[in-house]
């Protein structure tokens, strides 16, 4: 039969077994090898405790990880399944107008515009600053694309200079407007 560990009692007792004895007011020290190897038992045993208290909040973390999981999920589904909806009624009402967003009392949603991605070549890319743009040509050999894409504009899938020449080494890729939400 278990004996029920009063805390308190619990306390006690360690502290009588382990609370230094005062000798002439002077702190316990041990003197002898066996009062050493007390000590070094009395420390393998909180470590053994201490990683008994680990394992313990290791596997309560785990636990607590899970169902964080298991009670967001579907929350989180259910809030992407509402934005799409939103996206689609967006598409409705925005289509064929300047205007690029709905308001409403509990928030905002609708499209802002994405930037266009930009496939280089940068050999080819370099080859052609080097010789046509050298303000756009970094030290280290590459190119400046923030300075070289300043001056330019986009046709399609081409990135055009501003003497109107198609800039080799580019591919431009058109990216679909960003659907967003403002709750609030």
């Amino acid at each position: 039969m278990k004996r029920e560990i009063n805390v308190m009692d619990y306390e006690k007792d360690f502290l009588e077994e382990t609370a230094p004895t005062y000798v002439n007011k002077e702190v316990w020290k041990p003197k002898t090898a066996k009062e050493a190897d007390w000590c070094l038992g009395k420390i393998r045993e909180k470590e053994a405790e201490i990683e008994d208290v680990l394992r313990f909040v290791e596997a309560k973390k785990k636990s607590l990880d899970e169902y964080l999981e298991k009670r967001t999920r579907p929350l989180m589904d259910a809030q992407e399944h509402l934005s799409a909806l939103l996206q689609m009624y967006a598409e409705t009402q925005l289509e064929g107008k300047k205007k690029r967003s709905i308001s409403l009392p509990n928030g905002k949603f609708g499209f802002r515009k994405s930037p266009a991605k930009f496939q280089r070549d940068e050999a080819t890319l370099l080859e052609y600053a080097e010789k046509e743009l050298p303000d756009c040509v970094k030290i280290k050999k590459s190119v400046d694309w923030a300075n070289l894409k300043k001056g330019c504009t986009v046709d399609g899938d081409h990135l055009i200079s501003q003497d109107g020449e198609i800039i080799p080494g580019v591919t431009v890729e058109q990216q679909p407007d960003k659907f967003y939400t403002e709750v609030g």
